[in-house]
């Protein structure tokens, strides 16, 4: 069913030729990853158009590397290799990887420079922090290192998600290569990455369920740091108490390593009711848990003085090699002789199967400061590691001996950690959400929100540029428009009544607009509409037919009584220069102007719109924006219109 692979050099595939493709239908957003998969493969199915097929195998690819499918995403990359100019399938494709760690790492360098020349730092920031990802699995800390504190700088730039992720990334790294000082900084970026999300979790509300599994694995992680790295199992147990525990995915984890906390501390009671809850939650779908199972008969054992040692014993090879150590250090203090020599044993097999060849290929790499500081005191500990390995081996011959000798191993070996249980955690979805770590629509309205206008406004503006150029007159209207006294509706009648009125503003305003036309939730009760115009008085009619669906009936709203409710809008048509080629003017500024528009009908008369039909002077834009817009109509900077006078208000008025 599927034609040859599209060629990334096929000159038929260019930035221009996909914008003027049919766009996705705004349906496709509400179905569900298997609808979208089918929808996609039958439009695939009906087009032989290169162009065609390039756009949606790409999206397709996309749809199955959000949902975690990587060979799904491999397999269509490999189909249609992405273009030069895609950045975002190119970043797409690299993440997924081959199973080539270093040629993954190269192409993600690649892209980020790539992405900077573009100018688009969110995009450069999230290459960049996947290239640190690769770096850090190939095992150069090092450039990993170098390169997460070169994305921590420019994500200061990016959204704000990007600074979250890019944060966590490097407090992971942090708490799993760095000291105790390191380790309580990393904790410190998780304490400011929660702070962050509980702020956008309040900004976003139909985004509630991300935000709150993301504060879930933080705190999670932040608990594990205190339990494992720094001893604290007072403060691991209030991060394990601050958890959801509707995120079952970090439950049975949180109950076993509380359990482990609350042993060390001596509250048994506590220790043995978390046991017996961690042995009947659930085990995390996502993630190699098994180690879970000899902390339990660790806990058991400290417990009761007996338990099952074999789960301990059979160690799976995917136990993260931080998870193993600090397992094997606890059981070789334990007074059971059999449970000492499965420590000591496992420790030596660590140390020659792993500890060392880390240590050799580090000390060949080049380093960051952090890096250096690790490498020379894993220099002083060589001798003593080589000592202990010859001590183990006489462990069964001299049970009694092994005590002082596993108290000198222990301190060199915790300095040695690679791995964490956090970094394995997070694996399964951190690459996922580099793309898609929201969703694009508002949860109560069923509009598109925020984040799909930054999205997709650039094409918009970019096709008006186009056209522009080739002597089109068609130009876009900004209308930025909210709900008068929507704060009074809420205080007298309740949230739910304010609810009720946002959906039944929003049925009415997309009935009376185009489908071409993008309308989203801008925040609250204030709606943002962009829409393209051929002529200079259309911005006057959308104006007119939003006032008339909005006021033409009552609300409706719990109870059955009525409501009569109006808007205002500010509309802020995309000015030219004189010929008619567009302005040099961002979409923000765009914004800006339709919002002192709407402020200044606010402060009129409400139930209105101003229109800011021309823009006289675009050098003095950043004047205009910085003072009253009745400043500027009396300095003869603009030209307006309202609802209530609709010629052209000269400067003088």
């Amino acid at each position: 069913m599927l034609a040859l692979p599209v060629r990334a050099a096929d000159e038929a595939i260019t930035a221009k030729a996909l914008d003027a493709q049919p766009k996705i239908p705004a349906e496709f957003a509400r179905m569900t990853y298997p609808q979208r998969i089918e929808w996609l493969e039958r439009q695939l199915a009906s087009t032989s158009d290169p162009v065609r097929r390039y756009q949606l195998v790409s999206e397709r690819a996309m749809q199955q590397y959000f949902h975690g499918n990587s060979a799904g995403t491999l397999a269509d990359c490999r189909q249609v290799a992405p273009a030069a100019f895609d950045l975002r399938y190119r970043l797409a494709c690299a993440s997924a990887g081959d199973g080539d760690r270093k040629r993954q790492v190269d192409a993600l360098l690649e892209i980020h420079a790539d992405a900077i020349k573009a100018g688009d730092i969110d995009l450069a920031t999230k290459a960049l922090s996947a290239a640190a990802w690769a770096q850090s699995e190939l095992g150069d800390i090092a450039a990993a290192f170098q390169s997460y504190e070169q994305a921590l700088k420019l994500a200061e730039k990016a959204l704000p998600e990007t600074l979250i992720d890019v944060t966590l990334n490097t407090a992971t790294l942090y708490v799993v290569h760095g000291d105790r000082e390191y380790v309580s900084k990393g904790i410190a970026l998780q304490e400011d990455a929660i702070a962050r999300f509980r702020a956008m979790r309040k900004q976003y509300p139909g985004d509630a369920d991300y935000f709150d599994s993301v504060i879930t694995l933080t705190q999670f992680n932040a608990g594990v740091a205190h339990a494992l790295h720094l001893q604290d199992y007072a403060r691991a147990l209030r991060w394990f108490g601050e958890m959801d525990p509707r995120q079952a995915e970090f439950r049975q984890g949180a109950l076993v390593f509380s359990a482990l906390s609350a042993v060390e501390l001596g509250r048994t009671a506590q220790a043995r009711e978390w046991l017996r809850q961690s042995r009947e939650a659930p085990a995390s779908a996502e993630t190699d848990t098994a180690y879970l199972t000899c902390y339990q008969q660790l806990v058991q054992f400290k417990l009761d003085g007996q338990a099952k040692l074999a789960p301990c014993r059979d160690l799976s090879p995917q136990t993260p090699l931080e998870v193993s150590l600090d397992l094997y250090k606890r059981l070789a203090i334990l007074p059971h002789p059999d449970w000492r020599l499965v420590g000591l044993d496992g420790l030596h097999r660590l140390f020659v199967q792993t500890l060392e060849p880390q240590l050799k290929q580090s000390a060949m790499r080049g380093a960051s400061r952090a890096e250096l500081s690790r490498l020379e005191l894993e220099s002083k500990l060589v001798g003593q590691l080589l000592e202990k390995e010859q001590a183990l081996k006489r462990a069964e011959q001299d049970k009694l001996a092994t005590q002082r000798l596993l108290a000198a191993a222990a301190v060199a070996i915790l300095l040695l950690v690679l791995l964490v249980i956090v970094l394995r955690l997070r694996h399964n979805r951190r690459l996922a959400r580099q793309f898609q770590s929201m969703s694009l629509e508002d949860g109560l309205t069923g509009l598109h929100n925020r984040r799909y206008f930054e999205h997709d406004i650039g094409r918009e503006i970019g096709l008006v540029k186009r056209a522009g150029q080739e002597g089109d007159a068609h130009s876009i209207a900004f209308c930025l428009f909210d709900i008068d006294h929507f704060k009074r509706i809420n205080d007298r009648l309740g949230h739910e009544a304010g609810d009720r009125v946002l959906v039944e503003f929003a049925r009415r305003v997309k009935g009376a607009i185009r489908d071409t036309d993008m309308l989203v939730r801008w925040g609250g009760e204030e709606f943002l509409l962009v829409a393209r115009v051929a002529h200079a008085g259309e911005p006057h009619r959308i104006g007119d037919r939003i006032r008339a669906a909005v006021s033409s009936d009552p609300f409706v709203i719990p109870g059955g009584a009525s409501l009569d409710v109006t808007c205002t809008i500010g509309v802020a048509a995309y000015p030219r220069r004189e010929g008619g080629k567009p302005a040099e003017i961002t979409w923000q500024q765009l914004v800006q102007l339709a919002d002192a528009a709407l402020y200044l009908g606010k402060r009129k008369s409400r139930d209105c719109w101003v229109c800011i039909d021309r823009i006289k002077d675009i050098g003095a834009l950043d004047r205009i924006l910085s003072q009253d817009l009745e400043v500027s109509l009396r300095e003869g900077l603009v030209e307006l219109s309202d609802s209530n006078r609709t010629a052209a208000l000269a400067g003088a008025a």
